[in-house]
């Protein structure tokens, strides 16, 4: 199935199912607390959108002045913010998404799927480059 197929039904399914959701949900716990639920997770969601950009950009420039590569680090920070806006969005089944990816080990497993190596020396030349000019006229 190709990713043309795939997103639509998936901005269709994902809905459907936060409705479902809600209304199970909100007959268990109640309506009101169903709401406090969500206006909570929505204050979280900004709160981490907010606080862990500042950290990651902290932990992203320490590697780079040690002159290693950042990868997970930026991948970190993408999925926290991701899960931040997770959290924003009303919804049980987004929260529990947002909330499973905040637990760093899952996260961390997730970007060690794609074989991103931590901690490698970037390839700069460190005073060793030559600056040269080519006329093709001469």
């Amino acid at each position: 199935m190709n990713l043309k197929k795939i997103i639509p039904i998936f901005l269709l399914l994902i809905p459907v199912i936060e409705i479902i959701l809600f209304i199970e949900i909100g007959s268990i716990i109640g309506s009101f607390n169903t709401i406090l639920i969500i206006f909570g997770t929505a204050l979280v969601g900004i709160y981490i959108i907010k606080y862990n950009a500042t950290t990651y950009m902290s932990e992203i420039r320490s590697k780079l002045m040690n002159g290693l590569r950042p990868d997970q680090e930026i991948l970190s920070g993408i999925i926290v913010f991701i899960c931040g806006v997770f959290l924003l969005l009303p919804g049980f089944l987004t929260d529990f998404i947002g909330l499973l990816f905040l637990y760093k080990p899952i996260r961390l497993l997730s970007i060690r799927r794609y074989n991103i190596p931590s901690g490698r020396r970037t390839n700069s030349p460190k005073g060793r480059v030559i600056d040269v000019d080519h006329n093709k006229d001469e």
